[in-house]
């Protein structure tokens, strides 16, 4: 899996709309930056709009936002969350939102996943979506956090992970599994 774009608006502390183009970017790098900057917010952008998942609060509903305040910048009616990806030779758009009615009441969260570049919108519920990015990347939710986002902490626990676990996630991150099957074969 490679992530090629991310789009969001009015995520956190970053109020408006961002977007982060990784199409040119070497295959690895890290996000860095002073206390406060957004990079969690970044990482919370990328699971938020995959696994409808954030590392620090778990996984989302209008009910946890509500309650929280988490995720919907302050004093904003609206808030999304977007990643482009490339896996399998295919491009894909996971999308993410959520928005306040006229009277100020959340509504529920939705989730939507489409092939590009046509922007065909796969058939799917809400709720399938994390799953189909899963099946789509061979990545659940914990093995995307500790193989690709290794956030605050995170990377001393993949250091520790067991080796045939590490082993594994390297393999998949940088697709020389298939040199093991060719081995074995």
């Amino acid at each position: 899996m490679k992530i090629l774009k991310i789009r969001f608006e009015n995520i956190n502390s970053l109020v408006g709309k961002h977007e982060i183009d990784f199409k040119d970017l070497p295959g690895i790098f890290a996000i860095v930056g002073p206390t406060g900057s957004g990079k969690s917010t970044i990482l919370d952008v990328i699971t938020l709009a995959l696994y409808n998942y954030v590392p620090r609060l778990g996984r989302i509903s209008k009910n946890l936002i509500d309650s929280s305040g988490a995720l919907l910048s302050e004093h904003t009616q609206s808030c999304f969350a977007e990643v482009e990806y490339e896996a399998k030779n295919q491009q894909y758009r996971s999308h993410w939102e959520i928005s306040r009615s006229r009277n100020g009441t959340l509504r529920d969260y939705n989730m939507s996943l489409s092939k590009l570049p046509e922007g065909e919108l796969l058939d799917l519920k809400k709720s399938e979506v994390p799953a189909q990015n899963s099946a789509i990347t061979g990545l659940d939710v914990d093995r995307f956090l500790k193989s690709m986002m290794l956030a605050q902490g995170d990377f001393t626990r993949f250091l520790k992970a067991k080796e045939e676990e590490r082993s594994a996630l390297l393999e998949k991150i940088t697709g020389t599994d298939i040199y093991r099957r060719l081995g074995k074969a």
